[in-house]
């Protein structure tokens, strides 16, 4: 029932609700205990579904209310009733403490009198959008609203849940934090449901949830990459240029700094989702881990530190990082696929994340891997399926790797041909880099994940990442929608994918007249000639790659175009003769600043590394 007292300042009765109301004492405004002067929250069932409460205007005005958040215990010294009471003709009455944007508040409330249950208690706070921190005798509600900033805070600002509570304290006694109830721990607790919830309901599983889970079920995935039965016909429909069109293009790395701490007590851990967003199924990985031998070859490439430091172990941390697989086009990250490492970024974690990531495009025949070292992980990849129960892959699946654009820069040049995207038909024009920038987002994640346990650790960056691809898919296309009139189909374009269309075009319309002019400078038969090796390359690979290989004697003498039509040649300079022509202009022109010899030092450093 609510009974205002005589002069209130607010601005509506639902504000009121969640704010502390002035009362005047006949010389000013001061703060007043809403417990006080009688308010009480009535969370009776409606007259349809209790029919033994009369409807009348108080009743059917707390129904209309836009109330919410959850509570729990309130232990202060100011605890107004320390039992519930109730009586013959309502239910039984408690106090609650409500946790709200504007503050933490004390509420009276009166239960409908059929309520007998733990069940029931849930059900009308429910109803009035409390979300009750236990589920049995609850003593503590937040508000749906709280709940959702502190999502989207979390999300947004990357606030922990202690930045976010000392907020609430502060809003609710800025002179006297300390004397507003602690729900801290209630607020993490509460957090985790809500975030599972908020993610089943957008997932579409609330009403109709499997029996099992599955992998990845609950996680958004890019709205753009061929997906058989989802956006792309089956494979008995593709025409033959389909299949470069259609492939899936997946790019690999791992993250160092997204570490967790042993758990003290690893027996209380409780987990909400495990394996149905990123991160993979605990069990099975494990099973993986546990069997499969453990091989970590040196780098027969340069010294890569993500080969070579395989075995590095803390023994402080039972995650020593992350792997996963994102789409090399639009970086987002594919389902079911993250997976912990326990020393390095050995390649029994990375198969195990490959082998996962590829469940996802069954049906295709042909794959695109891009690793930073391919080069070494590709060499017995098939072997190491193939000995293992835990890792799957089709037989028809051929797997084409390479090497993102700014990693291949510290591979040998023996490298470069054979996994260079330049040379890969149908790689267009990706850089291989994409999940570096994704890592830039996570990376500020890393500090406030490490020290919870296992399970709360992994929903938090299944939040992050499922948040990461939920924007990719809001800015993928400003309005992507299909408007049906008078049986026309109308598509408004997607504004990122149309930009990125655009940009390809106007490049092309720039480099074509270079490339016809320079194919006009040159003998036909000579044309066909490298025409038929490229085709050849491009179908065997391998090393039919290696008419890409820039040696010492292709290098020195080259046809200029430039320099007329007749088929005149000219001699290109190495290295040494640059530097030597540099130093002499440095000596003419009287400049003795030594930027020469510093400019070919630092070009020997980068080429030492």
């Amino acid at each position: 029932m609510l009974k205002l007292p005589n002069i209130i300042c607010h601005k509506s009765v639902s504000g009121l609700l969640w704010l502390e109301p002035l009362t005047w004492n006949g010389r000013f405004f001061e703060k007043s205990d809403l417990l006080t002067n009688r308010l009480t929250l009535d969370l009776q069932h409606y007259p349809d579904d209790c029919p033994s409460i009369p409807l009348n205007d108080e009743t059917q005005m707390m129904f209309d209310l836009d109330i919410s958040d959850e509570g729990d215990d309130f232990t202060d010294a100011n605890q107004p009733l320390g039992a519930s009471t109730s009586t013959s003709t309502s239910g039984s009455r408690s106090t609650l403490v409500i946790v709200a944007s504007t503050g933490i508040f004390r509420r009276s409330v009166q239960w409908c009198h059929c309520t007998k249950s733990p069940a029931q208690y849930t059900q009308l706070l429910l109803r009035a959008k409390l979300f009750p921190a236990s589920f049995k005798n609850p003593k503590t509600a937040f508000t749906f609203e709280v709940l959702d900033h502190f999502r989207v805070d979390a999300l947004e600002c990357k606030t922990a849940a202690m930045n976010f509570m000392s907020k609430i304290w502060r809003i609710t006694d800025e002179a006297f934090p300390s004397h507003v109830p602690d729900r801290y721990r209630e607020l993490l607790r509460v957090s985790r449901q809500w975030r599972d919830l908020h993610n089943r309901m957008r997932a579409g599983v609330v009403h109709d949830r499997p029996d099992t889970s599955i992998d990845g079920g609950l996680a958004l995935f890019c709205p753009a990459c061929p997906q058989m039965d989802i956006n792309i016909p089956p494979e008995a429909e593709w025409k033959p240029e389909d299949k470069l069109l259609y492939r899936p293009q997946l790019v690999v790395d791992g993250n160092m700094k997204l570490v967790h701490l042993i758990m003290k007590r690893p027996s209380d851990d409780v987990s909400l989702s495990d394996g149905e967003l990123f991160m993979v199924r605990r069990p099975p990985y494990a099973d993986h881990l546990a069997h499969v031998p453990e091989r970590q070859p040196k780098s027969r490439c340069n010294n890569h530190r993500a080969q070579n430091n395989g075995n590095l172990h803390r023994k402080h941390l039972d995650s020593t990082g992350k792997g996963a697989c994102a789409c090399a086009r639009h970086g987002a990250f594919v389902p079911h696929c993250v997976v912990d490492f326990q020393k390095g970024e050995r390649q029994i974690n990375i198969d195990y994340s490959i082998c996962q990531a590829l469940k996802c495009f069954s049906g295709h025949d042909q794959a695109l891997i891009i690793y930073d070292i391919c080069c070494q992980w590709s060499i017995h990849f098939r072997e190491r399926v193939a000995q293992s129960e835990f890792l799957e892959l089709w037989d028809s699946l051929k797997i084409t790797g390479a090497v993102g654009k700014w990693h291949l820069a510290a591979h040998i040049p023996e490298c470069f041909p054979k996994f260079t995207l330049n040379f890969i038909e149908g790689a267009g024009q990706v850089e291989g880099e994409i999940l570096e920038t994704l890592w830039s987002g996570m990376d500020e994640v890393a500090g406030l994940a490490q020290a919870m346990s296992t399970a709360h650790h992994q929903e938090v960056l299944d939040e992050y990442m499922n948040d990461s691809n939920w924007r990719k898919v809001i800015r993928m296309g400003r309005n992507l929608l299909c408007i049906y009139y008078y049986i026309a189909l109308t598509l408004l374009p997607a504004d990122s994918l149309c930009k990125k269309w655009s940009r390809a075009k106007q490049g092309l319309s720039e480099t074509m007249p270079a490339f016809e002019q320079l194919t006009e400078c040159l003998e036909p038969s000579l044309v066909q000639e490298w025409t038929a090796q490229e085709r050849v390359a491009m179908e065997n690979r391998g090393d039919h790659l290696k008419i890409y290989e820039a040696t010492l004697d292709k290098c020195r003498i080259a046809f200029h175009p430039l320099l007329g039509t007749d088929g005149s040649c000219a001699l290109v300079p190495t290295l040494a003769d640059i530097r030597l022509r540099l130093s002499e202009a440095e000596v003419r022109y009287g400049n003795l600043s030594g930027s020469v010899s510093a400019l070919m030092e630092g070009l020997t450093i980068e080429r030492s590394q």
